[in-house]
């Protein structure tokens, strides 16, 4: 009979099997294998299970965190859209990498996806109002198809809560239990499309808080736009001991603490144009001043400017100007 030849590990990977093997059971942080640090809950129903709630429908729950168990300090990641009053104060929130700025008689809203880390203080129970649901719920409908769209407050690193009055609490305890009366009527297509009605509802006056808020906070978003200017007309100077790379939104917003959806809208409320158009306009200026210069070549300019390819940065300009680079710099 024909022995059978088993191939012979390398002797690394011998260790790290038998590691794992007399490990599988304990709580070892390494990413190679599995990234235990965040939690994913991609149903509604293991929401509800971890936080001993009850649950009629799957896709839409509206709970109270009076009523839970005590919650951990931990990562939680889902799989589903969650809009939360804060109540009272227990503890800090970051969500993403920006530390949320999250008082009493605050909101906050997660789209799927998105990263939570709760830090309680110790013995504090949260008083909260959450309404949960799930993209199942809107799926084919205009709202589900623009929703990030139209309600940039779902923006991911988005720093700062939505603050309301009580008179705007009570609106939205009301909203709350419209839709916690309605969750509770038979699953027909009019209960679906109630359901959907409210929340639309909801997110919409939360979208007046949202303008109001920008509005209230001119100066500190001037004071951002200033920033953002001159950050942007110093890039390519501090660029130089750098591979240079374009100029983005994501650059700048990161450099400010918001999400590039928050930033963009910050600058267009106070500019009137967006972010983007302003980088586009600051490099389309210096690639005209640097086209103007006798010593340089097309395809130099479009090196120091960022662009990978020099045909990239020809369509660039000609859109922009008109024109392509070779045509303006025979001008000159």
């Amino acid at each position: 009979m024909q022995r059978i030849k088993i191939p012979k590990l390398p002797i690394y990977l011998f260790y790290i099997v038998v590691f794992v093997f007399f490990n599988q059971n304990r709580y070892y942080k390494f990413s190679f294998f599995y990234n235990m640090s965040t939690s994913y809950l991609s149903t509604i129903a293991e929401y509800n299970e971890k936080f001993g709630f009850e649950g009629v429908n799957p896709l839409i729950n509206v709970v109270d965190f009076n009523e839970t168990v005590q919650l951990k300090n931990e990562t939680l990641s889902f799989g589903f859209y969650i809009i939360k009053l804060k109540n009272k104060y227990c503890g800090d929130i970051a969500y993403g990498h920006t530390h949320y700025d999250y008082t009493d008689g605050s909101i906050f809203c997660i789209a799927p996806g998105q990263e939570i880390t709760i830090d309680l203080k110790e013995y504090e129970k949260p008083s909260s109002v959450c309404l949960l649901f799930h993209p199942n719920l809107i799926h084919g409908t205009e709202l589900g198809m623009h929703i990030l769209d139209r309600f940039p407050f779902f923006s991911y690193n988005s720093n700062e809560a939505l603050y309301i009055s009580e008179e705007e609490k009570q609106f939205f305890m009301e909203s709350m239990n419209r839709i916690r009366q309605e969750i509770k009527q038979e699953a027909t297509t009019h209960n679906k499309n109630l359901l959907r009605l409210n929340i639309e509802l909801l997110l919409e006056y939360l979208l007046r808080l949202y303008d109001r808020q920008f509005e209230s906070r001119s100066p500190l978003n001037k004071e951002a736009t200033n920033k953002f200017q001159q950050q942007l007309h110093e890039y390519y100077i501090h660029q130089e001991d750098k591979e240079i790379v374009l100029p983005t939104v994501e650059h700048f917003a990161n450099l400010s603490g918001y999400s590039a959806k928050y930033f963009s809208e910050l600058v267009k409320k106070d500019t009137g144009k967006s972010a983007q158009d302003l980088i586009t306009s600051y490099v389309l200026d210096v690639a005209v001043k640097k086209l103007q210069q006798q010593n340089s070549s097309i395809k130099e300019v479009a090196y120091e400017l960022g662009f990978q390819y020099p045909q990239h940065f020809t369509r660039f300009f000609s859109k922009q100007m008109g024109c392509s680079p070779k045509e303006y710099k025979n001008k000159f």
